[in-house]
């Protein structure tokens, strides 16, 4: 008996957790010159309704490695909250998604042409030092006060885009 008590708990762990809609992502961070840096960033990122874990890294690259609920908030409202995170040094503090994408140069303008439709929300950005990469740089957060529900740009909704072109990509990720 205790053995298949095990069990049903171990089975009722697992899909709780497949249950949960958490994903965790690495936003690249501009800005961030010092400790405080660290901290003001991490501060505001996880004081963001939807966000469960934070974990802002100051190295060559600065990042945060966010863990969220997606039906929460969205991807934009994380690099909002980036953006609204006291500048320490002047300079507002800018999230980026690094996107890694084998035959960029073959699909450019179809994602050109879909980026066209984000204007105001996100823009491409192509790296001048990794082929096939390109990071998405998001543009301040207009939001409707009025409304209750996640608001701004989501990697879903790209994802869908380039699921519907056939086109394969991965996220560039630390950890």
């Amino acid at each position: 008996m205790p053995k298949l008590l095990a069990a049903v708990v171990l089975m009722m762990s697992a899909s709780l957790h497949a249950a949960d809609p958490a994903v965790t992502r690495t936003f690249y961070v501009s800005g961030v010159e010092c400790g405080s840096c660290v901290y003001m960033v991490q501060q505001s990122i996880g004081e963001t309704k939807g966000v469960e874990d934070v974990q802002v890294v100051q190295i060559i690259d600065n990042y945060a490695q966010v863990t969220f609920n997606p039906k929460t908030v969205t991807d934009h409202q994380i690099a909002q909250a980036v953006r609204e995170a006291i500048p320490l040094h002047g300079t507002p503090y800018l999230a980026t998604l690094r996107v890694k994408m084998p035959e960029y140069a073959k699909h450019k303008a179809a994602i050109d042409q879909l980026f066209a439709g984000w204007k105001g929300s996100v823009t491409l950005v192509p790296s001048l030092e990794v082929k096939d990469e390109f990071a998405i740089h998001f543009e301040p957060l207009k939001a409707d006060t009025k409304k209750a529900e996640p608001q701004g740009w989501r990697l879903a909704a790209f994802t869908e885009a380039m699921k519907g072109l056939g086109v394969n990509f991965t996220l560039v990720q630390e950890g």
